[in-house]
C-alpha cells in the first residue's frame, strides 16, 4: 500500500467520535464498530467469537472509542435478541453490542436512511491488524449499486485497489463524503484471484450493508437512524388478493431501472379495485430494503453448529464465504457447497429497486419535492427550497412510486415537477385513481412515445408471439414423451388475433392506447410463462427417463461376469424394463418399478458366489 491510499487519523479535518476498534480482552483485533447512543455498538455477526456454545456469544470483547481523545476501553456483550449471523444465503450478519459502561451521547453516530445512489463517495475506517495501522487508516471508495444476496448489499469500488476493505474493516461506518452521515456498514470484500487477468486488470471491490437492510434485521436500531422511511403506501395483510399479471408488469418496470426505460409511466388503479391496490402495495413493499411482505421469509436465528467455528477467534465468520469472497473481519475461507438458487417468482421485484414510494393524495409539490430530497440527502431549508434546488440538480438516480396523483393539492403542478425529476434521470410510477383527469391525460402525453416507438413496441410483440408459437410446438414433442401425457396451452392462435385488432384499434394514435398496449403486453408474457411452465415438466420427467435409462444399463453391464444362465435368468426383468423406457409416452412410475426389479434381481446375482468359487 502507498501513502497515496493512507491518510494517518490526525490528518483529519473533522474527527468521527463514534468510530470503534473491538478486539479480545487479551488482545488480538477483531474488527471495527458503531457507537449508537450511549451504550451500544453496531458491528458484523462474524466479528464477535462464537464457539457454537449457545443461541449467541456470551464471552466478552473489548470496545474503545478511537475518535474520542482519552477514552477508556470498554468491555461489552453482544446484547439480548440483537445477533442475526449469516445466513445460507449470505443474508444478516449483523449484531449489536451492549458496553459495561456507558458513553456520552453525543458521541453517537448519525445513522440516516439515504439512497446509496451509484457514484455517491463515501470512506471507511478500519483497523487492520498490521504494525503502525491498529489504530486506523481511512480508504475511500464510489458507490455502484445493490447487489449480494437478495439484494441486501451494496458494491463499493475502492479509489485505488490498496484501498480494497481487508481485515479489520469488517463492521466499519461507511460514510457519504458529502453529509457525513453513516450510510451503512462494512460487511464484505471481493478479490479477483483469476490467474489469466493481468495484475492492473484484477478486481477489488467492497460491500457494505445499508443501513435501512440493518433496520430490518435489527429494528431496536430505529430509534437512532435519522430519516424518513422510503415508503408510505399501507401494509399488505397476507392473504391480500394479488392480481399476478399486474404484479409480473410491475415488477418488470422495476427490473428495468438499470435498463433504461421511460422516465414516467402513467396507470390508473379506480377505487374498488382492491386487488390491484393490494398488489401495488406488495410490489414496494418487497422492493422495499426495510418493510417486509411476501417474499421469501428472513431465516431467524439458526441452530448453532454441531461444532467449533471454521475460523480461530481472531478471524472469525459465521460461515465459510464463496470463492473469491472475503470478510474483512478474518482470512479468507475455504469454498462452501451453496444451496440450489430458489425458483424464480416472476412476481417479485429486486429488493431496492424503489427508493420512495408516496401517498401524494392532498399533499403539495413542496411536501414532495422535500421527501425526494431526504432521500438524496440534500440539506434543503424548507419545501420551497427543496423545488427550487432541483433545477439545478443534474442528476436524479431514484425510482419514485407516487400513488393518488390526480388527487394531489395541485395536480398538474405535481405531474410537472415528476418531468422535472424524469429529465434528470429519475423513474416515475405515476398511480390515478380516475382515468378522466387531466392530469392523467398530461402524464400520458409526456410518457407517450412516438408513433414509431408504439410500432416498434407491436413489432416485438409479434416476435414474442411467434416465439411462443415455437415453444408451443416444443412442448407438444416434449409432452409427448412422459405419461400422463400434459395439455400444451394454446396461446399463439388467440394472441395472433389480439395483436391484429390491436394493430387496427381506432385508438392506436392517441394516449389511451397505451394502457391498451401495456396491458396486452403483459398479457402475452403470461402466455409464455404458462408454455414455460409445461415445458419445464415435461423436462424434468424426460431427465428421470434418461436417468433411469442409464440405471439401466449400468446394472446390465453388472452381468458381464457373469454367466450366461445368470443372464438368461434376469433377461426376462430386462426386456419389459427396457420397453418401457423406450416407448411412448413413457409411463415413469411402472418403468421406475421394473428398473428397480430388474437392479434387485442382478444384485441376487452378483453378491452370489460363482460355480468355481464355491466352497
Amino acid at each position: 500500500m502507498g501513502e497515496s491510499t493512507e491518510v494517518p487519523v490526525n490528518d483529519q479535518a473533522f474527527e468521527e467520535t463514534w468510530r470503534v476498534r473491538i478486539s479480545m480482552p487479551g488482545g488480538g483485533m477483531l474488527g471495527a464498530g458503531i457507537l449508537l447512543g450511549v451504550d451500544t455498538v453496531l458491528t458484523c455477526a462474524h466479528v464477535i467469537p462464537w464457539d457454537g456454545d449457545g443461541p449467541e456469544p456470551g464471552g466478552e470483547v473489548l470496545v474503545e472509542l478511537v475518535g474520542v481523545a482519552d477514552a477508556a476501553p470498554v468491555r461489552a456483550r453482544v446484547a439480548e435478541g440483537a445477533w442475526v449471523p449469516e445466513q445460507e444465503d449470505s443474508r444478516g450478519d449483523v449484531a449489536l453490542l451492549r458496553l459495561a459502561e456507558p458513553q456520552h451521547a453525543r458521541h453517537a453516530a448519525p445513522l440516516h436512511r439515504m439512497v446509496p445512489s451509484p457514484g455517491r463517495t463515501v470512506r471507511m475506517f478500519g483497523h487492520p491488524d498490521v504494525p503502525g495501522l491498529r489504530d486506523g487508516v481511512y480508504f475511500w471508495a464510489t458507490i455502484d449499486g445493490p447487489c449480494g444476496p437478495r439484494g441486501e448489499w451494496v458494491q463499493l469500488s475502492p479509489r485505488t485497489p490498496a484501498e480494497a476493505v481487508r481485515p479489520g474493516f469488517s463492521g466499519a461506518a461507511v460514510t457519504d463524503v458529502e453529509t457525513h452521515r453513516v450510510l451503512g456498514m462494512v460487511v464484505s470484500r471481493y478479490d479477483d484471484r483469476t490467474v489469466d487477468a493481468p495484475a492492473g486488470q484484477r478486481l477489488h471491490l467492497s460491500y457494505m450493508i445499508p443501513i435501512e437492510t440493518i433496520v430490518r434485521h435489527l429494528p431496536q436500531i430505529e430509534e437512532h437512524v435519522g430519516g424518513r422511511r422510503g415508503n408510505d403506501l399501507p401494509s399488505v395483510p397476507r392473504g391480500a388478493p394479488l392480481d399476478r399479471d399486474f404484479a409480473r408488469w410491475l415488477a418488470r418496470w422495476l427490473r428495468a431501472a438499470d435498463g433504461g426505460g421511460p422516465g414516467i409511466e402513467a396507470i390508473v388503479i379506480k377505487k374498488g379495485e382492491a386487488a390491484r391496490a393490494a398488489t401495488l402495495s406488495r410490489a414496494v413493499a418487497l422492493a422495499d430494503r426495510e418493510v417486509t411482505a411476501d417474499c421469501p421469509p428472513l431465516a431467524g436465528r439458526p441452530a448453532p453448529p454441531a461444532g467449533p467455528p471454521d475460523r480461530p477467534p481472531d478471524q472469525s465468520a459465521a460461515r465459510p464465504a464463496p470463492p473469491g469472497t472475503a470478510r474483512p473481519g478474518g482470512s479468507p475461507g475455504p469454498p462452501r457447497t451453496l444451496r440450489p438458487p430458489r425458483p424464480v417468482d416472476e412476481t417479485v421485484p429486486p429488493v431496492g429497486s424503489v427508493d420512495l414510494a408516496l401517498d401524494v393524495s392532498g399533499e403539495t409539490v413542496a411536501h414532495v419535492a422535500e421527501r425526494v430530497a431526504d432521500r438524496l440527502g440534500l440539506h434543503t431549508g424548507d419545501g420551497a427550497t427543496a423545488v427550487g434546488r432541483f433545477g439545478e440538480i443534474r442528476t436524479v438516480p431514484l425510482t419514485v412510486v407516487a400513488e393518488g396523483v390526480d388527487y394531489a393539492a395541485d395536480p398538474m403542478a405535481l405531474v410537472e415537477f415528476t418531468d422535472l425529476l424524469a429529465a434528470r434521470g429519475a423513474r416515475l410510477l405515476l398511480v390515478f385513481r380516475n382515468p378522466e383527469s387531466q392530469s392523467l391525460e398530461l402524464a400520458l402525453r409526456m410518457a407517450d412515445p412516438s408513433k414509431d416507438e408504439i410500432t416498434a413496441r407491436l413489432d416485438r410483440v409479434r416476435d414474442r408471439i411467434e416465439h411462443i408459437a415455437r415453444r408451443e410446438r416444443a412442448a407438444y414433442d416434449r409432452t409427448a414423451l412422459i405419461a400422463p401425457v400434459r395439455a400444451v396451452p394454446q396461446e399463439a392462435t388467440g394472441l395472433r388475433l389480439d395483436l391484429t385488432t390491436l394493430r387496427c384499434d381506432p385508438e392506436r394514435g392517441s394516449r389511451r392506447f397505451l394502457p391498451k398496449l401495456a396491458a396486452f403486453e403483459s398479457a402475452v408474457e403470461s402466455g409464455l410463462l404458462r408454455v414455460e411452465e409445461v415445458i419445464g415438466l415435461a423436462e424434468a420427467g424426460v431427465a428421470r427417463r434418461d436417468e433411469l435409462r442409464g440405471r439401466l444399463e449400468a446394472f446390465y453391464a453388472l452381468l458381464a461376469t457373469r454367466s450366461l444362465a445368470e443372464e438368461r435368468a434376469t433377461a426376462p426383468l430386462y426386456r419389459v424394463a427396457h420397453n418401457l423406457l423406450y416407448q411412448a409416452p413413457c409411463e415413469l412410475t411402472e418403468a421406475e418399478r421394473a428398473v428397480e426389479r430388474f437392479a434387485e434381481a442382478v444384485r441376487l446375482h452378483t453378491h452370489r458366489p460363482r460355480g468355481g468359487d464355491r466352497q
